[in-house]
């Protein structure tokens, strides 16, 4: 699950920014990532926050991350939301759930909350946004 959704001719040279889908149910991060790749961006996936924390490491481009919120964390909810916006501030983050709204402040301050499931809008919408 290392490996991009849908090969592109133009991958990783800036045409098509980069994003993680960390999904731990494996229906739902395929069709995360097929939303998210539709949306302009080269996708890789990653199933918990260990293996996301690797693929963060290991691709310095990346511009958006997409994290399922209900992930299971000791340490709550948003954990890893709030591990990713410290380990890479600026970084374009959508959490998604299928749970409640969050509580205000409960989210990074640049971070964006989505039910599930991911909306193909919001997805345009995040790749507008980062100017393509």
């Amino acid at each position: 699950m290392d490996e991009p959704v849908s090969p592109s001719p133009v991958s990783r040279d800036g045409a098509r920014p980069l994003a993680l889908v960390v999904e731990g149910d494996a229906i739902q991060r395929i069709e995360t990532a097929d939303c998210v790749a539709e949306a302009g961006f080269e996708v890789i996936e990653a199933w918990n926050g260990p293996t996301a924390l690797r693929q963060i490491e290991r691709h310095p481009e990346l511009r958006l991350i997409v994290i399922d919120a209900d992930l299971s964390d000791p340490d709550g909810r948003f954990a890893l939301v709030h591990a990713i916006a410290r380990l890479r501030p600026g970084l374009a983050l959508v959490a998604v759930s299928s749970g409640p709204n969050p509580e205000p402040d409960a989210l990074p301050c640049d971070a964006r909350f989505s039910a599930k499931p991911l909306g193909a809008a919001l997805a345009r919408t995040m790749r507008q946004g980062l100017g393509g």
